[in-house]
């Protein structure tokens, strides 16, 4: 999950209640047995703070294009290494829960 910076989103709560989510969620995969750990919660930028500097007509530096490019290639390699740390998905052991169905087109014969 990604949501912007704390004090930096357009919804003032976004990120505080996306934060509280990502907490149920990681509890709730926690109480299934696939682990917390598997969900990754990362904050970058918002824009409201310039933006609401713009409505004020102040003017404000945006932030570059290589910095913002930067964080996400940080997000995407810690994304990467704590895939690859990661013991395989605990619920894959028990596939008897599923049953193959066979589809046929039987409604179409004659």
């Amino acid at each position: 999950m990604v949501a912007c910076e704390q004090d930096d989103c357009h919804y003032l709560e976004g990120s505080k209640r996306c934060a509280r989510r990502a907490a149920l969620l990681r509890s709730i995969l926690d109480e299934i047995g696939l682990g917390g750990e598997r969900l990754m919660f990362f904050h970058l930028p918002g824009t409201a703070a310039e933006d609401m500097a713009l409505a004020s007509g102040r003017t404000v530096e945006a932030l570059g294009a290589t910095v913002l490019d930067a964080q996400v290639a940080a997000i995407r390699d810690r994304v990467v290494e704590t895939l690859r740390s990661l013991p395989s998905n605990p619920l894959r052991k028990h596939r008897d829960f599923h049953q193959e169905v066979e589809f046929s087109n039987d409604d179409n014969e004659k």
